[in-house]
């Protein structure tokens, strides 16, 4: 994930498309989980020849919640919607109930003049066949995972990057690490920062104001992120790319917007740090195929964790 996240936070300050990386990893990631899945799938079903093998081997059996949803053709977001919890033995009842709701529904399409699918797993130059009901319900077991690998890679990221992010930024641009903090879950669980959803906050030279600072990845495609940061007043607003309506909105808002796909970027958050009195490097033309990996390494969130709870005591005084 490091090298990932370099890459990406690269990307990023080069103005480029980043998400070509984040697909590579959910590819991936779907990938092995589809051997594992088939693996699984394949033991199940040589030794088994009972009607309800799926449910009795493959659900009933799974050790890892994922599985068992995945085996449901479910994942957990539907899960805690239904239900308001994603107990294992709920995670269970839901993920019988759904496959045999779904074969029910296939068992009605199956006289049907329709295309029909026949899956044949091959492993060890041995094979096993599926139904047209099984082979449906291997299918939908698999779209279940790959859209909660892909749900789980997009958040991943934008949360793992965003902060990594944003500590690169204030090491290009030269500011003292006792004039930022970066905000963490944890310090918003203790209240230690009001807005929950900031990720990091500026003291001016002379310690009289505290700007705070919001990043958000893929902004142009959730416009509602964009909708509830402007609703929060933060002061500097990061995001890859938005609408010009929501930069128009954010200017009446007295809201700073810096889109990171601008090459300008680094200047015009140095600008904006200047503007509010806070000492900075005009930014030169960086390498930072070679300074990223640098930064990157120096990158300790626990320390920056301790920054917060050092600069929350001074504040106290």
């Amino acid at each position: 994930m490091e090298k990932l996240l370099s890459k990406i936070i690269i990307s990023i300050l080069e103005g480029k498309d980043y998400r070509p990386y984040v697909l590579a990893t959910i590819n991936k990631r779907f990938i092995d989980n589809v051997h594992a899945l088939l693996e699984r799938v394949y033991n199940a079903k040589k030794i088994n020849k009972n009607i309800d093998w799926w449910i009795t081997n493959l659900i009933e059996e799974s050790k890892t919640k994922n599985e068992i949803l995945w085996f449901g053709g479910l994942n957990n977001k539907t899960v805690t919607n239904m239900m308001g919890t994603t107990k294992k033995e709920v995670c269970i009842e839901l993920s019988k109930q759904n496959v045999k709701s779904l074969e029910i529904l296939i068992k009605d399409f199956l006289n049907n003049n329709l295309p029909k699918i026949l899956v044949t797993i091959v492993w060890n130059n041995e094979k096993v066949e599926l139904n047209e009901i099984e082979s449906l319900v291997l299918v939908n077991s698999l779209a279940a995972m790959k859209l909660s690998v892909q749900g789980g890679a997009w958040s991943e990221v934008g949360k793992k990057t965003e902060k990594e992010l944003l500590y690169s930024i204030f090491e290009l641009l030269g500011v003292k690490s006792t004039q930022y903090v970066l905000v963490f879950e944890e310090m918003k669980k203790k209240g230690l920062v009001e807005n929950r959803e900031i990720d990091g906050i500026v003291f001016s030279d002379d310690n009289k104001k505290a700007l705070q600072i919001e990043l958000k990845l893929l902004g142009i495609g959730n416009p509602e992120i964009a909708d509830e940061a402007l609703a929060r007043k933060v002061d500097l607003f990061l995001i890859d790319r938005l609408t010009p309506m929501m930069i128009a909105e954010a200017k009446k808002l007295g809201i700073k917007v810096i889109e990171l796909r601008d090459k300008n970027a680094l200047l015009a958050i140095y600008d904006f740090l200047r503007t509010h009195g806070v000492t900075a490097n005009k930014p030169s033309d960086f390498n930072f195929s070679k300074s990223i990996p640098k930064i990157l390494e120096k990158y300790n969130e626990e320390l920056e964790n301790k920054k917060v709870l050092q600069k929350a005591k001074e504040m106290l005084k």
